[in-house]
Parts: structure tokens; C-alpha cells; sequence
């Protein structure tokens, strides 16, 4: 834990935190200088762990949003020179179902005069929370998408673009299926659904792409240029890049047009969802 004096003498500049940033933003791991850490009640009385309120993403139906969340602890936590061991319980404040845990080492360095804190680990995990729209297109493989997400936000490149390749090669049908369900609320030709039908029998992805690149709606083009083509063209790069930075830029783009291409096909099916009720409504007075 001698990670701040080391770097003080190696004149190595430390990122200074609020405790609730750290608590938030910030993945576990390394060591931080904590601007409000503790609060002392007098100029000769020992700081006292703070707790603050934080704004948490909360998944409960009820919420589904960024909530305040706040700690049901009333143990009050002295800090001394020495580490000490912390689990911090909160609870979002609007439901008061959902919680997070975060496991913390804390000190008080006397000769600075400020608080040292390193985040251990939090429960649930780490991570962005992830658009429903995404979560409909991976289905059983959320789970590794978070993976890479968070290989990808520790800069992990290589790893991250391991995961979100595995992510995109796995859920290949699934994909194609949404977008037949699409073709097929839109009276589409039956050619181009047995074209998507061919190409879900394709094992490697890469032929089945070449197999629907001019049958795809309009709607899922991402500037005029068809996703899955996109997707296939930063996976192919990513089996010769060499450096880890080149990965991750790598790995970000293939979030981002897998996101964008969900977030696309939801829409679409919810405003063809609309037309229909909306037709439906007029008909029924014939």
C-alpha cells in the first residue's frame, strides 16, 4: 500500500477523487487520494468515514433509471494512519429493493492531511448498464458483452475484442431473426426471408454476411452502409492488429454499431408495432 509515497517521490501525478466518484466511475483497483474521505468534528478529533449519496443506475421495473442511493449505515468508521477494511451497503432510495455493495480499503494520511482509498471490488459487478434495446439482440449473451464492456473500460483491448468477436459470431441467428421479424411486419418480398434463412445456415459469419448485404431494410443502414458488412470488416482487422490501443479502438467500434444496429431494429419493430395498431383502429369501423 506504499503506491502514493512511491509515486510522491518518483514525482508521479495521482488523480485526486471525490469519494463518490470513485465509488461510481471508476473500476476497482489502484490507490487514490480521497478530497472527501472523512470528516473530522473537531481540529483534534480523527475523521470519520463519510458515506455520501450517490447516482446509481437502477434496473428495477419500477425505476429503470439513474437513482439516488443511500447507505443504511449507522456505524460510524474512524480513520487512522493504518488501512481498514470496509463494506459499504446502499440502497437505491426510490424502490429500496435494489442494492449495491462495495468492498474498500481506507486511510487517513496525517502528513498530507487527506484521505487514502482504494475500491477492492463492488457487487453487482462493475460496469455500464446496457440499453434494453442491446439486451433484446444478445439474449444469453449479455453477460459476455458486459465482459468485454468492461475489458474495454480498463483498456484491455486485445480482451475486450476477444469478447465482443465471440458476442457477434454467437448470436448470428439471433440477429438475422429480428431482422426477418422486421422484413416480415413489413411485407417484404418472401425472397429476400428465405435469403436471411440461407444465411442463418452459414456457419462462418463473414458468408453469411456476403449472403444478405443488399436485403437489409433501410431503417438498420448505419450511414447508408449495412451494419452487419461494418461488424464483419472490424473482425477481420482485429484477427491482424498487433497493438493493444489498435484493439480497443477496435473493440469500441464494434460496440458501438452492435448498440446502434439493436437500438435500430427495436425502434423499427416498435413504430411498425404502432402503424399496425394505428391501421387496426381505423379498420374496425368499416
Amino acid at each position: 500500500m506504499a503506491e502514493l509515497e512511491k509515486a510522491r517521490r518518483n514525482s508521479v501525478q495521482i488523480e485526486t477523487l471525490k469519494f463518490e466518484d470513485l465509488l461510481c466511475k471508476h473500476p476497482p483497483g489502484g490507490i487514490h487520494p480521497i478530497i472527501n474521505l472523512g470528516i473530522s468534528r473537531s481540529a483534534t478529533s480523527a475523521p470519520i468515514l463519510t458515506k455520501p449519496r450517490l447516482k446509481l443506475h437502477c434496473p428495477e421495473q419500477f425505476c429503470n433509471g439513474v437513482r439516488f442511493f443511500d447507505s443504511s449505515q449507522t456505524k460510524k468508521i474512524t480513520l487512522t494512519e493504518r488501512w481498514t477494511r470496509v463494506f459499504l451497503h446502499y440502497s437505491c432510495s426510490n424502490c429500496r429493493s435494489r442494492s449495491k455493495i462495495f468492498a474498500i480499503m481506507a486511510r487517513w494520511n496525517t502528513v498530507a492531511d487527506i484521505g487514502e482509498a482504494a475500491k477492492l471490488g463492488e457487487w453487482p459487478p462493475f460496469g455500464p448498464q446496457v440499453s434494453l434495446g442491446i439486451i433484446s439482440i444478445l439474449g444469453k449473451n449479455k453477460d459476455m458483452f458486459l465482459l468485454g464492456r468492461r475489458a474495454e473500460i480498463q483498456g484491455l483491448g486485445i480482451g475486450a475484442l476477444a469478447y465482443y468477436r465471440r458476442v457477434v459470431e454467437s448470436q448470428k441467428d439471433h440477429i438475422i431473426n429480428e431482422i426477418i421479424k422486421l422484413i416480415q411486419r413489413t411485407n417484404s418480398s418472401e425472397s429476400q426471408i428465405e435469403i436471411l434463412k440461407s444465411a442463418k445456415k452459414e456457419k462462418q459469419f463473414k458468408k453469411a454476411v456476403e449472403l444478405i448485404s443488399d436485403t437489409l431494410p433501410k431503417a438498420l443502414l448505419i450511414n447508408n452502409y449495412n451494419p452487419l458488412a461494418l461488424l464483419d470488416q472490424a473482425m477481420t482487422k482485429g484477427t491482424y492488429v498487433q497493438k493493444d490501443s489498435d484493439a480497443l479502438k477496435l473493440a469500441a467500434a464494434i460496440r458501438k454499431i452492435l448498440t446502434e444496429l439493436a437500438e435500430r431494429v427495436v425502434k423499427a419493430l416498435e413504430d411498425q408495432a404502432d402503424l399496425d395498431e394505428a391501421v387496426d383502429y381505423i379498420l374496425q369501423y368499416d
